[in-house]
């Protein structure tokens, strides 16, 4: 077992990971009204082997609510501070059904040009993985390869069709 995450397998053998050790994962997507743009953080994923383009994400910490989570690792990674009452939740989903029981809550977030971004906090992996920022169009989204972000993404533009629609916590 690792700090965070644990090997299983069931009865039938069938293996998958387990989140350990945190009570899930939040993950946010920014959408700049003013610049139509959307603000990225990209860093290495030594699982993958390459550097990706993703949200703002992480674990939430023992005692943290997801909200709360979600407006520090945006600030740690973006610099952005917002209050929680500015995020657009989106439900939650699973990261990966046939490889992990890992919930990731799931929001969004509008800024403009009066929000103040200041330079991102990032600390430990987030360094050596050369984490920054990066800023993009929507037509530049679709060939993101962090499935996650795309699940956001389509959820985000399923509420703005759709205001009254509703997603699973």
């Amino acid at each position: 077992m690792g700090k965070f995450l644990e090997l299983v397998t069931t009865d039938c053998g069938w293996e998958y990971v387990k989140r350990v050790n945190c009570p899930g994962v939040v993950l946010v997507m920014v959408y700049h009204t003013d610049r139509q743009e959307y603000l990225m953080v990209e860093q290495y994923r030594p699982p993958v082997g390459c550097r990706v383009q993703e949200w703002a994400a992480g674990l939430i910490d023992k005692g943290e609510t997801p909200k709360q989570a979600a407006v520090r690792e945006l600030y740690e990674e973006t610099g952005v501070k917002v209050t929680e009452d500015r995020l657009i939740d989106l439900g939650r989903i699973y990261s990966g059904v046939g490889m992990t029981d890992e919930e990731v809550n799931l929001f969004a977030l509008e800024i403009d040009n009066s929000t103040i971004i200041d330079v991102p906090d990032v600390k430990g992996a987030e360094i050596t993985h050369e984490l920054k920022t990066v800023w993009k169009k929507e037509t530049e989204l679709y060939t993101l390869k962090a499935a996650k972000a795309l699940s956001v993404l389509v959820r985000y533009k399923a509420l703005k069709h759709n205001p009254s629609i509703s997603f699973p916590d």
